[in-house]
């Protein structure tokens, strides 16, 4: 009875501890985004070496996806500290277009990736590089294609301080999320295996020191109950993360429609106004209590002289 008592509070442990790694897995990945129904990730635009292209006038520009340029940056004017996804190479130094942002957004003009907290903009305060790159899905280009600078703002190459770059990739359309469900697989039978050496260790640990036994008696015999009980729990954390992977693409499509990830801003006052708008059940509730107020109101003026101010009616 102890020994089936022991087994109960070691899964309950163990299941809190995996719970929370399936949420971590069930949730959205970096440089990945749920919208409508679709599924986006640009993780595989990451490389070893920078994109090169040219700004307007004709400046080196360096861009990495989703982690920091492998190019060397010089006197950008930013703490050595953090991680550049984009710098420009000036004539005297190099100008960091934004910080690494591995947030992705959905625009009406297409998937978005906005980096900002770049360097100082020349002689304007508090104000620092920034750029905003637009992907575009188009299946007939091979490979990862090649970003172009559309706009800067200033127009002036060495002024500049905040570009647009259009970048063409068949990696920008949506995709099946292969692959989730055999890695949640997987995580299942290593989560098995993992439960049945603690609990062979347990075991013998507990024969060991509470019930006195030693060689070959002290070893742990699990039985088929042991076995079912292990498998009904993973089978419980299938059904768990599968649950959770669900909500997690209806929760996103939602509000990626309606949120910017980046500022955790409404994107429109339509769009606040929207949102909080009442609920329906609310509504209708609010509505019925207000009937029976004018009813009572009607039928105190009909029936009675007035009521004093504790509700009293009176004659």
């Amino acid at each position: 009875m102890f020994y089936a008592n022991g087994l109960s509070a070691l899964l309950w442990a163990i299941s809190m501890f995996l719970g929370s790694g399936l949420m971590v897995l069930a949730d959205e990945a970096p440089c990945t985004l749920h919208h409508e129904g679709n599924f986006y990730n640009l993780n595989s635009l990451k490389a070893s070496q920078d994109y090169e292209f040219k700004t307007l006038g004709g400046h080196s520009f360096y861009l990495n996806v989703c982690r920091r340029v492998a190019t060397e940056p010089w006197s950008t004017g930013v703490p050595n500290d953090v991680d550049i996804a984009g710098l420009v190479r000036k004539d005297h130094h190099d100008f960091a277009v934004g910080l690494v942002n591995t947030t992705l957004e959905m625009r009406d003009t297409g998937l978005m990736l906005h980096l900002s907290n770049g360097s100082p903009c020349p002689g304007e305060d508090n104000l620092y590089g920034s750029s905003s790159i637009r992907f575009l899905c188009n299946p007939s280009v091979y490979g990862a294609g090649k970003p172009v600078v559309i706009s800067q703002f200033p127009e002036d190459d060495n002024e500049a301080c905040q570009y647009t770059v259009e970048w063409q990739t068949h990696f920008a359309c949506p995709t099946g999320e292969r692959g989730l469900i055999s890695g949640l697989i997987v995580f299942l039978v290593i989560t098995m295996m993992i439960l049945l050496m603690l609990l062979i260790v347990f075991s013998t640990l507990y024969n060991r020191f509470v019930l006195g036994k030693r060689g070959f008696d002290q070893l742990a015999r699990l039985s088929k109950i042991h076995l079912l009980e292990v498998m009904d729990f993973c089978m419980e954390l299938f059904h768990f993360a599968l649950d959770n992977v669900r909500s997690s693409g209806n929760r996103w499509a939602r509000l990626t429609r309606d949120i910017n990830p980046a500022s955790y801003q409404w994107s429109s006052r339509d769009e606040e106004q929207a949102m909080m708008a009442a609920d329906p059940l609310e509504d209708d509730h609010n509505q019925e209590l207000q009937d029976t107020i004018n009813v009572r109101r009607n039928d105190m003026s009909n029936g009675t002289q007035g009521v004093d101010d504790l509700g009293t009616v009176r004659s």
